[in-house]
């Protein structure tokens, strides 16, 4: 009979400590129901970096995508939500040296500053309005335009995570 206890026992425990794993699993959408889709405009561009805005409207697109609570739509005035934001800065520095050489740089950072501001489109009420950041740190390879131009695909896609957070996480 104590086997049988034991035996059970381990099975519920298990079993309580499974679930705790999906504590924060989500199933569907934290959203309010009248919230579907989303027209993302292409950013303006207040940075010198060429073209950065096509980019990182594309990756932004994507993500919206891939993480599916808020469908893709071309037009703004079919859309339940409106996403505009405008990217502020991009730059590229130095972060770590040659122990032997300071003048040579090891390691990159790569960051650009974005303000985002997405609204119901019907309402014009602000869903969220705020300051997101795409960061990343890369290995020193060519000079600092290669860099530049290299790191740019991987910030967009940490950007991009970073504005889908900011929109869907405002709920």
């Amino acid at each position: 009979m104590g086997k049988r206890r034991f035996a059970i026992f381990g099975v519920a425990l298990c079993a309580a400590l499974a679930l705790c794993g999906c504590a924060n699993y989500r199933l569907g959408t934290t959203l309010p129901p009248h919230l579907k889709t989303i027209y993302v405009e292409t950013f303006e561009n207040h940075t010198e970096e060429p073209n950065i805005e096509q980019k990182i409207t594309i990756a932004v697109r994507r993500q919206f995508q891939h993480d599916g609570q808020l469908k893709i739509v071309a037009d703004e005035d079919t859309s339940d939500v409106t996403l505009k934001a405008t990217l502020e800065s991009y730059d590229v520095e130095s972060l770590l040296y040659e122990r032997n050489n300071p003048n040579t740089t090891r390691r990159y950072r790569a960051r650009v500053f974005c303000m985002v501001d997405a609204r119901e489109t019907a309402t014009g009420k602000v869903i969220v309005q705020q300051r997101v950041t795409g960061d990343m740190t890369f290995p020193a390879v060519g000079d600092t335009v290669t860099a530049r131009r290299n790191a740019l695909d991987e910030v967009a896609r940490d950007l991009a995570l970073e504005v889908v957070d900011a929109v869907i996480g405002a709920w």
